[in-house]
């Protein structure tokens, strides 16, 4: 029979083909891994010589954040129940509630500094007719307890949902979507002259410390139709808490940064008397239908650099706070069912201190942390005090 053709693996030429395609590949894998290797290395570096590790430990003080309507949400309401589960926050008791809650927060945490917002929807219910209620026993707690008070004047302020903005003005201002609000004609005006109002209300109040023009005015609100505000009302609004202010106290602007492309934190800066940062380290992100907590102040030189920016604040002779320090889980879904038995990703003890960390390098002279409110509820509902100790632990770290 005759000899089969060979095939090309079969000839000298085609096997000495095969090796070398066999080296080749090889050779390319091996560089491959070898660049995977030195990227991990430099972004390992990268990492371990960037901010959070680099700078020494500092000693700011340590405050909270506090939101009545938070305190209400999570230690009295119970949507199980429906209607009757939510508080009617025109309750004749509701300014002695709030007031006795912001006691036991800063009594019992031995804070000494509290970061409290005014809601314009509720100090301003009417045009022209102001309800300093509430505002007054939370100031008057406060002097009582020697607990110094940063209070935000403005549009926005903490928590859900963050523009309280009365229906009086809603019903005339035109507010699209992505707008920056402040240039509507009626709610400037309407706001600027509630801000001297309550400025010039609560100016004889020792308990204020310094004031605070709106709560990331710079920062688009998801919560809000991705609303901002403008710069020259941001600045008016300074103006105005100045113009109104006989104990001329600072004014702080604060912003809320995520990465190092975002530049906003310049204009708070030259905007106000001191820079306030709002700081969450650890966040959920999905890929491929999996949840990971993306470490973000980990991430080398694409994070924003806070040290960098208290340094920018003290050459010009302003202060650096962390006005938001992440201490509670970052969620969209109900705050309340996180528990014990039902833990949230980006929160855990080891988290929490390491925020601490962050905060003690960072630069900032003060630090408010947030989410005392939920240490509150999660002791008393689930009695866990992991994260009353830990934020105690934190505040007296600070004194």
């Amino acid at each position: 029979m005759p000899n089969p053709e060979p095939t090309p693996d079969d000839s000298p030429t085609g096997g000495l083909v095969t090796r070398r395609a066999a080296i080749a590949f090889a050779v390319l894998g091996a560089g491959a891994l070898a660049a995977l290797g030195a990227l991990v290395v430099l972004l390992f570096l990268f990492s371990r010589l960037s901010w959070p590790h680099a700078e020494p430990l500092g000693n700011p003080e340590f405050g909270i954040n506090y939101s009545c309507a938070q305190a209400e949400y999570l230690l009295l309401e119970d949507p199980a129940l429906g209607p009757a589960g939510y508080v009617d926050k025109d309750r004749p008791d509701r300014p002695a509630w709030c007031a006795e809650t912001l006691g036991r927060l800063t009594q019992g945490l031995g804070a000494t500094h509290v970061r409290i917002s005014v809601e314009w929807s509720q100090v301003e219910p009417r045009e022209g007719v102001y309800d300093f209620r509430l505002l007054d026993a939370l100031l008057a707690r406060a002097q009582q307890d020697g607990t110094k008070v940063l209070l935000t004047v403005g549009v926005k302020g903490q928590r859900h949902p963050e523009f309280y903005i009365p229906d009086w003005v809603l019903a005339r201002a035109n507010l699209p979507s992505g707008a920056v609000i402040s240039d509507d004609p009626y709610l400037r005006e309407q706001a600027l002259r509630m801000v001297a109002a309550v400025v010039e209300h609560v100016a004889g109040s020792s308990a204020v410390d310094s004031w605070e023009a709106d709560n990331e005015p710079y920062q688009p609100s998801w919560r809000a139709q991705e609303w901002t505000l403008g710069r020259d009302f941001v600045r008016e609004e300074v103006r105005a808490i100045h113009d109104h202010d006989p104990r001329g106290r600072r004014v702080i602007v604060n912003h809320g940064q995520v990465f190092v492309t975002d530049r906003h934190w310049k204009e708070a800066l030259a905007d106000g008397d001191g820079l306030g940062v709002s700081l969450y380290p650890f966040r959920d992100y999905e890929i491929l239908g999996r949840t990971f907590v993306f470490p973000i102040s980990e991430l080398g030189p694409i994070t924003p650099n806070y040290a960098a920016q208290a340094r920018a604040a003290l050459a010009s002779g302003r202060p650096f706070y962390i006005t938001e320090m992440q201490a509670e889980p970052f969620l969209n879904a109900d705050l309340r069912l996180v528990s014990p038995a039902n833990p949230a990703l980006n929160l855990t003890p080891s988290y929490f201190r390491r925020n601490v960390g962050y905060a003690r390098r960072s630069g900032a002279s003060r630090v408010y942390l947030w989410g005392a409110e939920w240490w509150l509820f999660e002791r008393e509902h689930y009695g866990d005090s992991t994260w009353w100790d830990l934020g105690r632990a934190a505040v007296a770290g600070g004194r």
